[in-house]
């Protein structure tokens, strides 16, 4: 009976929450995924969702089947040394943290290439690991609102809010993008013994769900640049699914100061009391601000309009400084057709330029995976059977005769 297709991969996984489908799409195909958690507590995707099979999340069910766990604490020196042996024998790890969080205990790349070159380190997180965003605290909603898949809709009171049919594709689509880089760099890996460096953000690998609408924002501009004329505005609008998410409070899109959106994302206690601290509404924390984790305030709306004037005071662009000064989530919310003048879009997107033969000068998003290993070339799609005899000759080693042959017989064209 053959082997899943990869066994014998094994892979060491320290990730919470969506993350954690990287190293799900690697186990069903038969790697060997080492869930390191915290001991005592883990990681709470365990108890965390809107769907729970007798108390046990089932995002915790699904994201993390077929994993074996490993409860240790990589705070202690010790359990780095037992890190840094798993590596030795492994090909692959998954960061699925906040920028740079192994590196803080020591546990970096460089840290972890110097005792096993081949390894191939994958660093997923909410907007990568560089960019103006790179440290803003994000989850869940935050990747779609930036990419313009999660549209505002507006409720009866006049509040902007996450739509209802929201479907979560950042998160989704990162993971992914994050297997597919991983996969590929195993492969270079074991025929060179070269590891590589992954950095997938789930808001660039939401963006790649826009790229049909992006594409033609970014060409129109292009054309318009070239013929010296000003390029016009197109704001395209789109929709996405999932819970329903309209009428939460600490979870939801405000209006700003400049007309646009900012999602707000204090659903975890700690960040709702350092919000209201920091502009100085302490008033707004009351007795009792909720659960620990998940904390919405779902339908009060003396708290809905109180944050709405908050929100009002200042432009998108200040809230986004304001949460990154601060330490708390939240995104800003774009249309498509405002993603290219965004500052992190900007400094994270792979935006390729080229004339196709047929369709004209071009501006197309590229991958959202970002490696320290060099892009492939990227020429214009090619038309059916442009490179027929290329393959069958180069790739195949057949012989003009041959391919003749196939082509007469209809087989190629």
């Amino acid at each position: 009976m053959p082997a899943p297709l990869l066994d014998g991969l094994r892979v060491i996984e320290v990730a919470i929450l969506a993350p954690n489908m990287v190293g799900m799409h690697l186990a069903d195909l038969g790697a060997d995924v080492i869930k390191v958690e915290v001991p005592g507590r883990g990681d709470y995707t365990h108890s965390v969702g809107y769907a729970r099979a007798n108390g046990v999340s089932f995002l915790h069910l699904r994201w993390n089947r077929g994993k074996r766990s490993l409860a240790l604490d990589l705070r202690a020196p010790e359990g780095v040394e037992v890190f840094l042996d798993l590596v030795r024998e492994s090909e692959v790890v998954i960061e699925g943290m906040r920028a740079g969080a192994l590196a803080k205990r020591g546990l970096g790349y460089d840290q972890l290439r110097a005792v096993n070159p081949g390894i191939v380190f994958c660093a997923t997180s909410g907007f990568g690991q560089t960019g103006p965003f790179r440290d803003l605290a994000t989850h869940g909603v935050a990747y779609d609102a930036y990419a313009g898949l999660a549209p505002p809709e507006r409720t009866a009171e006049g509040f902007p809010a996450i739509p209802s049919d929201y479907r979560d594709i950042g998160t989704q689509a990162g993971a992914l993008y994050a297997t597919i880089g991983i996969l590929a760099a195993v492969t270079r890996a074991r025929a060179t013994g070269e590891g590589a460096f992954i950095d997938v953000a789930q808001a660039d690998a939401a963006v790649t769900w826009s790229a049909g609408r992006l594409d033609a924002v970014m060409t129109t501009s292009r054309v318009a640049e070239l013929a010296g004329e000003p390029a016009s505005t197109q704001r395209a609008t789109g929709s996405a699914g999932g819970p329903v998410l309209g009428d939460s409070v600490r979870y939801q899109y405000y209006d700003t100061a400049d007309g646009r959106l900012i999602l707000f994302q204090a659903s975890e206690r700690h960040f709702f009391e350092r919000f209201c601290r920091a502009v100085g509404r302490d008033d707004l924390l009351g007795g009792d601000v909720g659960e620990e984790f998940g904390e919405h305030a779902s339908g009060d709306l003396v708290l809905r309009r109180e944050l709405a004037g908050v929100f009002a005071t200042r432009t998108q662009q200040e809230w986004v400084d304001f949460l990154l000064e601060v330490d708390v989530p939240g995104a800003p919310v774009h249309r498509v057709a405002e993603l290219p003048e965004d500052p992190n879009f900007r400094a994270r997107a792979d935006v390729v330029e080229h004339d196709h033969p047929l369709a004209g000068p071009l501006r197309l998003l590229g991958t959202p995976i970002h490696t320290d290993a060099p892009h492939a070339a990227m020429g214009p799609a090619p038309s059916t059977g442009d490179h027929t005899d290329e393959v069958l000759g180069g790739v195949l080693g057949y012989d003009a005769a041959r391919i003749t042959e196939l082509r007469a017989a209809g087989v190629i064209a």
